[in-house]
């Protein structure tokens, strides 16, 4: 599995669990253990909170992974369009999905 399929993975597991600490910790190793995201720094995501960000970019889009560094729960994971696609009306930095989770 590479980091997109990861990515879309996580997503979906988190639409649908609760993860405790163990499981976000299994899921963090997961993560970096498959490489491909890099560090972007802190970041708030779209609720406010304060987070460590990492992307994945490949042509077109960029997936950011904001995780609490405390605890290592994903918070959100963001697309973001990197280039402009104006029969589609996006422009580059345009927000195309974004989740974010609670516990």
């Amino acid at each position: 599995m590479d980091i997109a399929q990861l990515l879309d993975a996580a997503d979906l597991l988190l639409d649908n669990w609760t993860l405790g600490a163990r499981e976000s910790a299994a899921l963090v190793r997961l993560l970096a253990d498959t490489g491909g995201l890099r560090p972007a720094g802190e970041v708030t995501d779209r609720l406010g909170r304060h987070g460590q960000a990492y992307v994945h970019e490949v042509t077109g889009v960029r997936r950011m992974l904001i995780m609490n560094p405390d605890t290592g729960a994903v918070l959100g994971l963001e697309t973001t369009s990197t280039e402009a696609q104006p029969e589609y009306g996006v422009a580059a930095g345009d927000v195309m999905e974004y989740s974010a989770w609670t516990r």
